[in-house]
């Protein structure tokens, strides 16, 4: 394809006469081993084989989808998530692929997905699915339709079995003693060796494990004492922060690797219906029959005995798992102290001898005094209808700006960007055919550039410039819903809950005294 052609390409697509393609990129497992062997980055590859076959093809390409974290199913992929939004809003006549199998391996619920985002988008137009080997057009060939879905299923069956294999793979490295959690315990470092990954000592670290176990057996000090100690101490966590939490005690005083164990299975995934959709956690103590426990190779490396092991562990109740909860706090998610940004604890009135209140969870380094829970309530009611008056206010005032004006405004630099954009064109194959010197090249290809972000940035000052009546509406509705909702004695806590969280990101508390307090509400 030549300039020409590719500057009348992007003209045609400009003006809404050329269909738009997308490219699609994703790294398989196959690939991520072949990087290690030295074979190149396979996404630029991609980029590269899928950019020429547009170009043969003279597809106009819209937009790259890279996949940045390639997740086993659509829901951990935002990016094939983006494209099918994109493709039944009717952005693409079809997409680019280097292969069949980058657009799914996961369930058979997933295939579905891609399938009818394929037959259906466009107005039930479908989108055509180009490969540097084929075509398919499932929305009307039949032949294509069942050879894609066969290459689906196929792509599904590889990627079961080769998941099973690994599952095998770890599970024989836990039998003969490999640490195979993705993270280092506190404590340790990982060593990867030619037969394996192992533990050693982490020499700053080590000595805290044994002093904490220590202090439980012989000194009795509760989890809760020893997390003050270490914060007084200035001992820094796992992550670097300053503060040490009970629930962290607990976890080493619990983990038998310290004791040279490996584990496997230790929080397994569990799967249940809320709701009518499929929600999977990793709940702690979830020791089921899966669960497996075997000598590590980092067993001379152990930091404490068993038997301090078992009498620090015996004064913890394993497998105590919470089931049935219900919300009982409408703030859940949203309210947060503002000096360290942790979320602040509702309090409920269990005996009715005191109002429920909302406290700060126990710390050292931040001390907030607590609130009555219906104060902090009333205070966000307030808060809403401020907001609600400001946005209705808003609307009133819009200033009456001719829509029209701005849009002929927008097309008038659109046309000069395009005539800009030519200009660069011509100017790369001036410098490639050796007409201009390098630093002729360089600089006017700078002066174009800035004349392209100029009008770049007048465009955007158009852009916002345009009245923003809808989006002042539409909040002011979902204002108007939490309002009513937190109002409504007659609605559960989580039922609250959610009407708040659709319009609001996060409440900070704060306190510049003892008798008042002061909430930052911040919007979505």
């Amino acid at each position: 394809m030549t300039v020409f052609e590719m500057n009348n390409a992007v003209d045609e697509a400009l003006k809404g006469k050329m269909p738009k393609y997308a490219i699609y990129l994703r790294k398989s497992r196959a690939d991520l081993e072949a990087e290690k062997l030295g074979e190149g980055e396979t996404l630029a590859r991609h980029k590269k084989i899928l950019t020429e076959l547009a170009a043969r093809k003279g597809l106009y390409i819209e937009k790259i989808y890279q996949e940045i974290v390639s997740g086993e199913t659509i829901k951990d992929r935002p990016e094939i998530q983006k494209l099918i939004e994109d493709c039944y809003a009717g952005k693409y006549k079809g997409i680019l692929i280097v292969e069949v199998t980058r657009l799914s391996r996961g369930s058979q619920g997933d295939a579905q997905i891609i399938m009818d985002c394929l037959r259906y988008s466009n107005r039930n137009n479908g989108v055509l699915v180009i490969t540097p080997t084929k075509t398919y057009d499932v929305a009307h060939n039949h032949d294509d339709s069942e050879y894609l879905e066969f290459e689906l299923f196929m792509s599904r069956r590889e990627y079961q079995m080769i998941k099973r294999r690994m599952d095998r793979g770890r599970l024989h490295a836990v039998i003969e003693g490999n640490y195979m959690g993705s993270y280092r315990p506190y404590g340790y470092d990982i060593l990867k060796t030619k037969t394996g990954r192992t533990l050693v000592p982490n020499e700053e670290e080590a000595p805290i494990v044994k002093m904490i176990f220590e202090w439980t057996v012989k000194n009795h000090f509760t989890p809760g004492t020893i997390a003050r100690k270490l914060t007084n101490m200035g001992v820094p966590t796992y992550t670097g922060e300053p503060e040490w939490s009970t629930a962290t005690i607990k976890t080493i005083l619990t983990n038998p690797t310290y004791i040279g164990k490996v584990k496997w299975n230790d929080r397994m995934q569990v799967k249940t219906m809320v709701n009518g959709e499929l929600v999977t956690s990793r709940p702690r103590s979830n020791h089921t029959d899966h669960y497996m426990e075997y000598d590590g190779k980092h067993k001379k490396h152990a930091l404490v005995d068993e038997e301090t092991f078992k009498a620090a562990a015996s004064r913890f109740h394993s497998d105590k798992t919470k089931s049935g909860l219900k919300l009982i706090n409408p703030l859940a998610g949203i309210l947060v102290c503002k000096n360290c940004q942790k979320m602040m604890a509702y309090q409920p009135n269990k005996n009715k001898t005191a109002a429920p209140r909302y406290l700060h969870k126990q710390s050292q380094l931040c001390k907030v005094k607590s609130v009555v829970a219906s104060d902090v309530k009333n205070a966000v009611v307030h808060s809403l209808k401020l907001y609600i008056e400001d946005f209705e206010l808003k609307v009133n005032n819009l200033p009456d700006v001719n829509e029209n004006t701005i849009l002929s405004q927008m097309e008038a630099l659109q046309t000069e960007l395009k005539k800009i954009e030519k200009k660069l064109a011509k100017l790369f194959d001036a410098w490639e055919d050796n007409k201009i010197s390098d630093n002729e090249f360089v600089e006017r290809k700078a002066v174009n550039n800035a004349k392209i972000e100029s009008i770049k940035k007048q465009m955007d000052e158009l852009e916002e410039s345009i009245p923003e009546k809808e989006e002042y509406e539409e909040k002011i509705l979902l204002l108007s819903d939490a309002l009513d909702a937190i109002l409504d004695d007659t609605l559960d806590a989580d039922v609250i809950n959610a009407y708040l969280k659709q319009i609001i990101d996060r409440i900070e508390f704060s306190r510049e005294n003892k008798d008042e307090f002061i909430l930052d509400i911040f919007l979505k």
